[in-house]
């Protein structure tokens, strides 16, 4: 078989961070400056682009790499309270056991990142990939395909948000949504992914059929 590579994201995709990360927002508010998130809104933010969303919630732009850097060093600390998806590691497992090569590319700390696969036995990746800006992951993508010598057509990304359709659209790679992340499917939807998908069997078939379809 022709290499085939799997990049996942992190957070909402493989780690059921999203109460945690919510919580923190929330938590430090008044700290920084935004409106705190309430939840009957969650679902109108979903359908809205990153862009809108921060000047909705009156987030600084100018203080987002500060935000960002806080709320990692946070997590660290409470990353205890996390857990993976209901039967996300199996398929890892599994897409490996059949020759895929699998790799992470995130926003999140690497070595945080490290800490939860080691704690919960995740199979080796063949790559991590932490990507320090909010809205560079099509640059990082750019560079994983380069430095792995990769051909765009033999590589799939899983994310749970929209800038993560909106990157792989970029980059002209097909993507999946995983709908139990931060986005929802009313947030992925618009952005057109090749499939969404609403739990970690459904993934896993729709893996398959990316790959043995073309797209």
């Amino acid at each position: 078989m022709e290499n085939k590579t799997i990049i996942f994201d992190f957070d909402g995709t493989l780690a059921d961070s999203v109460e945690l990360m919510i919580d923190l927002y929330n938590k430090h508010s008044q700290q920084f400056g935004y409106k705190k998130l309430q939840k009957n809104e969650l679902h109108e933010l979903q359908t809205m682009n990153y862009l809108k969303a921060i000047k909705t919630k009156q987030i600084k732009f100018r203080l987002i790499p500060k935000i960002l850097l806080f709320m990692k060093k946070e997590m660290k600390k409470r990353i205890n309270e996390v857990k993976p998806y209901p039967g996300i590691k199996e398929v890892l497992n599994k897409l490996q056991s059949e020759g895929y090569s699998i790799g992470i590319l995130t926003s999140n700390d690497k070595s945080l990142v490290q800490q939860f696969f080691k704690k919960y036995n995740f199979p080796k990746f063949d790559f991590i990939l932490s990507e320090k800006s909010l809205f560079g992951k099509d640059k990082a993508l750019k560079r994983i395909l380069k430095k792995n010598q990769l051909n765009r057509d033999n590589v799939l990304y899983i994310g749970d948000e929209s800038r993560d359709i909106v990157a792989s659209n970029k980059v002209q790679i097909s993507v999946i949504g995983v709908d139990w992340g931060i986005a929802g499917k009313e947030g992925l939807e618009p952005h057109s992914p090749n499939r969404i998908v609403h739990d970690s069997k459904e993934l896993y078939r729709a893996i398959i059929s990316i790959f043995t379809s073309g797209r």
